[in-house]
């Protein structure tokens, strides 16, 4: 079972100094293992579970013959080829072989250290499927918290928290000024360290530490955090980077409890995860709970909920891969538990804080793989917000119209009452279609034709709140 396995001494990797990785990092590069290659090969078994798409993959890359394919049988796909193939791709393996990024076993040259392509970023981690202290090199949400988080300009600090191999830091590191990735794990540090050096990213400092204690007393302009978030049942054994406490959401809350202290003015913290649907408990009441009270903005956006049943047996099949009774009893001991904690769901959600005036908000949006969301989609939501929960002065003088593109249909009501209005937003936004009473979509249509919202009569600035939450009125400059 993989999760036995040794994992590969990450020190040892580091002892290459940052000049030889720089360079292997520029030979990965250089032979075409990048964005356009990660794009054909993802397509092979799209819609298959990794296990399953494994060696389809697999046997579509032995049939390419460039040197980046022979780089990604070695790195991403851990299938032997000839010595003579590898030189071919990676030059002079000696180097390599000393440092133990590759070995030679008896099928030919392999590597216990698995490779992520991330967005441009080469991404080093331990292979998938083990347990303990092993890093992941890329979760497959990081790319989504990315999407969200990355600023559309330049920022002067950034703290990557709960790093892991730092993918998100060496993303974010090209629109900061500096950043500080940190993780209890110092097996990850070692991680970041070496990926920071593949990648010849200069403005990223790595320290070792829980949750905020290695930032104690520093503020940063964006807060970027996808932390552990699967529930552990009684007796599972413990993985630093895939649980997050007994129902998965004690540590996510924490990390958002402490965010507010650690933003400069301006700031925002985003933090992505898996979250357990509760009766009773409301996700954006739960957050608040967390962050408290004071001069603090949260938005939440949430996904539709997942399958639990599919959920349970796509985590066991992680880490029992021969998917026999080992499987079956891990997914049924992961699925008894989460009943037992009353859950009907989990949503994968991103939460955003920033300093404000205090007011909480729930947007629920489509699925992230249907309609990503985007960090310009985060910025004018959170405007809207800002302008909706803000002095009535200030929104009557502001200028307001329909979403550009958006369409508006009429849905016939019963009884013969007004039609109400559904606004179904513009193709690539986020947010579902928002339904409006007669009433609020005939105020929406004078507010849409007004020079500011204080010009189109009495309830206007009402209605104006109303639908910019609902997401039917965009912010127009004049």
């Amino acid at each position: 079972m993989l999760a036995l396995v040794e994992l590969p001494d990450a020190g040892r990797l580091l002892s290459m100094g940052p000049e030889a990785l720089r360079a292997l990092g520029m030979r990965l590069q250089g032979v075409g293992l990048g964005p356009a290659f990660a794009s054909r090969l993802v397509r092979v078994g799209e819609r298959l579970d990794d296990a399953l798409r494994a060696p389809m993959r697999t046997w579509h890359v032995r049939r390419m013959k460039e040197p980046a394919a022979i780089a990604a049988r070695v790195f991403l796909l851990h299938d032997p080829v000839t010595p003579e193939e590898a030189r071919h791709a990676l030059g002079d393996l000696a180097a390599l072989r000393a440092a133990g990024f590759v070995e030679e076993a008896e099928g030919g040259v392999v590597s216990r250290v698995h490779l992520a392509l991330a967005g441009g970023v080469l991404c080093f981690g331990d292979l998938p499927g083990l347990g303990g202290d092993a890093v992941m090199p890329l979760c497959g949400a990081t790319l989504e918290l990315v999407r969200a988080a990355t600023p559309a300009s330049p920022v002067d600090r950034v703290l990557d928290l709960g790093c892991g191999a730092a993918p998100v830091g060496l993303l974010l590191a090209r629109a900061a000024r500096h950043v500080v990735a940190t993780d209890i794990n110092p097996r990850a540090a070692l991680f970041a360290r070496l990926n920071a050096a593949v990648n010849g990213v200069e403005n990223l400092e790595v320290r070792v530490g829980n949750l905020y204690e290695p930032v104690r007393g520093e503020r940063f302009d964006r807060v970027l955090a996808h932390p552990p978030f699967v529930a552990r049942p009684a007796g599972a054994r413990e993985s630093t980077f895939v649980h997050g406490g007994t129902r998965g959401d004690e540590l996510p809350l924490r990390v958002l409890a402490g965010a507010p202290g650690h933003l400069a003015p301006g700031g925002r913290a985003v933090v992505l995860g898996d979250w357990p649907v509760v009766d009773g408990d409301p996700l954006d009441a739960r957050v608040r709970a967390a962050v408290g009270g004071g001069a603090t903005d949260v938005l939440v956006f949430q996904s539709p909920g997942k399958n639990l049943d599919e959920y349970c047996a796509l985590h066991a099949a992680v880490e029992h891969r021969e998917l026999g009774d080992a499987f079956a009893r891990a997914a049924i001991a992961h699925r008894d538990h989460l009943e037992r904690l009353g859950m009907r769901g989990l949503a994968l959600a991103c939460v955003v804080v920033t300093p404000g005036t205090g007011w909480t908000s729930l947007v629920p949006i489509r699925h992230v793989h249907d309609v990503p969301l985007t960090a310009d989609a985060v910025d004018r939501l959170l405007a809207a917000r800002v302008l909706a929960f803000g002095p009535g002065e200030a929104l009557a003088r502001v200028r307001l119209r329909v979403p550009t593109g958006a369409r508006l249909v009429e849905q016939p009501m019963p009884e013969g009452l007004p039609p109400s209005v559904v606004v179904q937003p513009p193709a690539g936004r986020p947010e579902w279609p928002a339904v409006l009473e007669a009433s609020l979509a005939a105020r929406v249509a004078r507010i849409a034709q007004a020079p500011r919202v204080q010009d189109a009569g009495e309830g206007a600035v009402e209605a104006a709140r109303e639908a910019l939450l609902r997401g039917a009125l965009d912010v127009t400059v004049p």
